[in-house]
């Protein structure tokens, strides 16, 4: 990543987490495609899955942002030779997981039927939620794992094994699918279990190949043989805690949206059935921005790292003219074929009428949220967090949601309105962002992060 093309090292690099990626997103549409194929009152258990994704990701996604944070790290000392500095890295954060895996499930377990009967979940769409939430937060610490590793492997620039980790983790839960909800007839519990199961062969996989390569370190769940840096931490809790708080408002932000889609649902069957499945089909259309926006983190980590920053804004103008021109193909792509996309997740018209609207509202202004994602990650890869946090406060909390609301009250009649408030969010949060970008201050802070280190 420090030296060459930057058009082609992040394309070449951004290809195998795109793949990734979509296997990702394969095995979470395949749960829906089975679900919808093969069992009972299908439309309530999509609806309670996409439900109960805001809280799964509220609950971890203090976690996710310091693995983020140590994936940088490790990317940084990667650039600048020091393997050392990755073993101690890797330490640290093993030994942070095993210590808050526990007190999370153990919460989860607790708090989850109150959070969601806060956001109005009622009926079979509650208790599905309760079941598939309980299960998940049982497994956390394999789904905590499984994401560890392919942080570590992406931060060394082995993106082509987080992919075939990825493959492992897909196929294992297509198959669990199709035994767990056809064979056993487990219902929502079965794509539950599917999921931890998967993620827990791929976690294992990675542990034994990381264990076994000379990457300079080996993963152990021995505390004896862990060496942590407290104050490594620190530095990893500095990048990656503002991305973790971002998640987390993130994550409460669609809990709030939630609320609303299931306050309006009652008077609307099938709108939050609606909302969800549309979900499904944009998270594959924003598999591009993610990608080039997490291959673009690496880059910019390992060049701030070997201090070469003209070179990382070579690479910041390349992902994000990538990123528009993949966002407008993708819609371009998606936006025709999205009744018969939706057919094969429900047959209910109601719910493909509510999908749509989501959609055709959302979709044609997703560039604005390339340029913002791929800038936001720059600035976490440079070492600066607290900038895209602020977008990602202004965006959600002081327009995204507040939009939403409003919409809802001026055209009751139209309640798929609503989904403009995605948009207005993103052109409010892209402020602050870009600005700072453009400012330059930027590589002030980074020269003094890369002394500093």
């Amino acid at each position: 990543m420090t030296a060459g093309s930057p058009l082609k090292l992040i394309i070449l690099f951004a290809l195998p987490l795109l793949a990734g990626n979509i296997l990702q997103q394969t095995y979470s549409i395949t749960d829906a495609v089975i679900v919808g194929s093969f069992a009972e009152n299908s439309d309530d258990i999509i609806a309670a899955i996409g439900v109960s994704m805001p809280i799964m990701f509220l609950m971890m996604a203090l976690f996710f942002g310091i693995g983020q944070g140590a994936s940088i790290i490790i990317s940084q000392f990667y650039g600048a030779g020091d393997k050392e500095g990755i073993k101690r890295a890797v330490d640290t954060i093993y030994l942070f997981l095993v210590v808050v895996s526990v007190p999370l499930t153990v919460t989860g377990l607790i708090i989850c039927r109150p959070l969601l009967e806060l956001i109005n979940t009622e009926g079979e769409i509650l208790e599905n939620a309760v079941v598939y939430l309980s299960i998940m937060f049982a497994g956390i610490l394999m789904s905590f794992g499984f994401n560890l590793n392919n942080g570590i492997l992406n931060g060394l620039g082995n993106s082509k094994i987080s992919l075939l980790f990825l493959g492992i983790a897909t196929m294992t839960n297509i198959v669990l699918d199709l035994v767990f909800l056809i064979v056993l007839e487990w219902g929502v519990a079965g794509v539950a279990f599917a999921t931890i199961t998967a993620q827990s062969t791929a976690f294992v996989f990675g542990i034994i190949h990381i264990n076994r390569k000379d990457y300079g370190f080996k993963i152990s769940f021995n505390i004896k043989k862990l060496t942590p840096d407290l104050k490594l931490l620190k530095n990893v809790a500095r990048i990656g805690l503002p991305g973790g708080i971002q998640n987390m408002l993130f994550s409460l932000g669609f809990m709030f949206l939630f609320n609303l889609v299931n306050t309006i649902n009652s008077d609307n069957p099938g709108f939050t059935a609606g909302f969800t499945m549309a979900q499904k089909i944009d998270a594959f259309a924003f598999l591009p921005i993610m990608t080039f926006a997490a291959a673009i983190t690496t880059f910019v980590g390992q060049n701030v790292g070997a201090g070469d920053l003209e070179r990382v804004k070579k690479g910041v103008r390349t992902t994000c003219l990538l990123g528009i021109i993949s966002s407008l193909i993708v819609c371009a792509a998606v936006l025709p074929l999205s009744e018969h996309i939706l057919k094969i997740l429900t047959k209910t018209p109601e719910v493909i009428e509510y999908g749509q609207a989501y959609l055709f509202r959302m979709m044609p202004f997703i560039s604005i949220l390339a340029v913002n994602f791929i800038i936001s990650n720059s600035l976490r890869g440079a070492g600066q967090a607290m900038i895209p946090l602020l977008g990602s406060l202004l965006g959600l909390w002081l327009a995204r949601i507040p939009a939403a609301y409003f919409l809802a009250w001026l055209m009751p009649e139209t309640p798929e309105n609503i989904y403009f408030s995605f948009v207005i969010g993103w052109c409010i949060g892209i402020i602050p962002v870009a600005g700072y970008y453009l400012s330059g201050k930027w590589k002030e802070k980074a020269d003094r992060f890369v002394k500093k280190e």
